[in-house]
């Protein structure tokens, strides 16, 4: 939005007609206050989207699940300057699932902030259970510093839409929009008060987390950070860095053994015709994206050309939106991705000459075009149908850049007839571009009869030409001549 931009005219965002946005001015204004903010705090980046990274285990491909974790923080550093606190991963809105921790494991060392296990009250004693928010290591590769599930929850029934996050157990749920604005309020600041106030409570370190989709009004940011600067001032609670967090959690989780237990998947849970989807459209976009190439002229790659669609995907998984209509939201997305991955694969096609070719020697190439209207080369190759009696040589891989590429095929004929070939684009691995084009060739090539008779005739007719020549140097009559009358004289004698 700080450079300019557009905004569709339609409500699904769907179509070509646009007009020019009015917030660009507000955008550069907003950015720079963040820039500004950020310089002063600690920042660690989210998981990109806040997609599901236990969905996304379940898609299993390492290109989205890196976009999700590695790759996020590389964005946050770019658009604010800033270097962002690696080694966490925060998980705000859903809990952490053992696919998760799968996914992690294969993205290296990490402290996740997740919600603790906790229930509405203890099966053995019947007691109100108090969550364990102690660290403890799940895997080689990730330890889990938790967070109080309850503290969580009251914070996410603040502002105007408040929600139950779904690693909440059902039996914890109430219904919070019974509750003003102002009871829930107090509701978040006597939860982040509790564990300060309670002696007894082991341990007294505490991580709060809101969601990360949150809408607090200013009089309850106000409310809240105040709270916390009476505790820090009071002496109840002292504030820690991030960086800290991490390195004690991973300490402290150093001598335990991996393999502690998590709950399974909760509501919310991506249907698996959801994952299912993502698996296959990431499918195709990474053939896709294998086949492209840099462009000289504007430095773009064919990675970068097709991240926007790789981020839409991650967007589909995101655990922001409601549990209720999660999955719906899911295949909107994922319907207008897919269209728009159908649309690149048919960007890049054959011209259809509509008409036909006629080849004057058997020898004669194929001559065709190739069209491409994305914005960067792209790699290809032809796979010609040819009928028997016609031999392609094949061209071999062919970089088109944005535009069109003529392209001549050799080939050889041995046949005069008319017929039909058929000529598929496919990128190097396989995949299909564009339409077939059928075309209609008209050969005038004889082959080997035509050169047969061809060589017969020129040596009958060297034949005869040296015979008349041998009579004549010989002053004898041809033979040939012998049938032909003769011609009166002209000397003046009968």
């Amino acid at each position: 939005m700080t450079a300019g931009y557009s905004v569709a005219d339609s409500p699904d965002g769907l179509g070509s007609a646009s007009h020019p946005g009015t917030g660009q001015a507000a955008a550069v204004g907003w950015l720079e206050r963040l820039r500004t903010l950020a310089k002063r705090m600690c920042v660690v980046p989210t998981p990109y989207a806040q997609a599901d990274l236990g969905a996304l285990q379940r898609v299993g491909d390492p290109g989205l699940s890196a976009a999700a974790t590695s790759s996020a923080g590389d964005i946050v550093d770019q658009i604010l300057g800033v270097t962002s606190v690696r080694g966490a991963t925060i998980f705000g809105d859903g809990p952490l699932t053992p696919g998760a921790v799968d996914l992690l494991n294969g993205q290296g060392s990490t402290v996740a902030l997740a919600a603790a296990d906790c229930s509405a009250q203890d099966s053995a004693t019947g007691e109100p259970m108090i969550a364990d928010v102690s660290p403890r290591r799940l895997s080689p590769q990730v330890v889990l510093a938790p967070f109080d599930p309850a503290v969580g929850a009251a914070l996410a029934g603040v502002g105007t839409d408040p929600a139950l996050p779904t690693y909440v157990d059902s039996s914890l749920s109430v219904p919070l929009n019974h509750d003003s604005v102002v009871a829930r309020r107090q509701d978040a600041i006597g939860s982040m008060l509790w564990r300060a106030l309670q002696p007894e409570a082991d341990p007294r370190d505490q991580i709060l987390v809101p969601p990360l989709k949150w809408s607090p009004q200013p009089d309850d940011a106000a409310a809240m950070l105040t709270t916390l600067a009476t505790t820090v001032r009071s002496g109840l609670a002292v504030p820690r860095p991030l960086d800290a967090v991490i390195n004690e959690s991973a300490a402290v989780a150093a001598g335990q053994s991996a393999g502690a237990e998590l709950a399974g998947d909760t509501r919310g849970r991506f249907d698996d015709s959801v994952v299912a989807t993502v698996s296959s459209q990431v499918g195709r976009l990474n053939g896709l994206t294998a086949a492209l190439t840099t462009d000289p002229r504007t430095g773009l790659t064919g990675l970068q050309y097709t991240a926007p669609l790789r981020e839409d995907m991650l967007r589909a998984l995101s655990q922001t939106e409601p549990p209720e209509s999660r999955n719906d939201l899911a295949r909107q997305r994922l319907a207008v991705v897919g269209t728009t991955i159908d649309d690149l694969f048919g960007a890049v096609t054959i011209v259809n000459p509509g008409g036909s070719y006629t080849l004057a020697t058997e020898h004669s190439p194929l001559p065709l075009a190739v069209r491409n209207d994305l914005a960067v080369p792209i790699r290809v190759r032809l796979q010609v149908d040819a009928p028997p009696g016609m031999t392609v040589t094949d061209l071999g891989e062919q970089e088109v850049p944005p535009g069109y590429l003529p392209l001549r095929v050799p080939i050889e004929v041995h046949f005069t007839q008319r017929v039909a070939v058929d000529v598929t684009l496919r990128t190097p691995d396989g995949l299909p571009l564009g339409e077939p084009v059928r075309l209609s060739v008209h050969s005038n090539a004889y082959g080997k009869v035509l050169f047969a008779i061809t060589l017969t005739g020129g040596t009958v007719l060297a034949l005869l030409v040296g015979r008349r020549l041998y009579h004549r140097f010989r002053g004898q009559p041809d033979p040939a001549d012998l049938d032909r009358p003769r011609r009166a004289s002209t000397g003046g004698r009968e």
